[in-house]
């Protein structure tokens, strides 16, 4: 059986993503996206163009520290909030189904 996690665009389309255990919010969202600017680096931590705003089920800002190097980009990214995140940074191992909702801001 998938798991699935809530994903909001920037215009407000709401979709469910199915994800693995093995995925990371990037690589789960991959497939919604071709075509546009995201995971342009494929996960190395480089472009940020997998910025997500965590809008539940994922820890985020104050309560954890980020790598510096997601932090640093994390500085550049538009709508950058408390609660960015680089997608390909968010391991999906142990989140459960139907608890993780994301905002993409730069894709309609």
């Amino acid at each position: 059986m998938s798991k699935t996690f809530k994903c909001i665009t920037r215009s407000g389309r709401e979709f469910d993503v199915k994800y693995s255990e093995n995925d990371n919010i990037m690589i789960a969202l991959y497939d919604h996206f071709k075509g546009e600017p995201w995971g342009d680096c494929g996960g190395s931590c480089i472009c940020a163009t997998c910025h997500v705003e965590i809008i539940k089920g994922y820890p985020t800002r104050p309560d954890m520290k980020l790598d510096e190097q997601e932090e640093y980009l994390l500085e550049d990214a538009h709508n950058e909030t408390v609660s960015s995140r680089l997608g390909c940074q968010c391991d999906l191992r142990g989140i459960e189904s139907n608890t993780l909702v994301v905002k993409v801001h730069h894709i309609d």
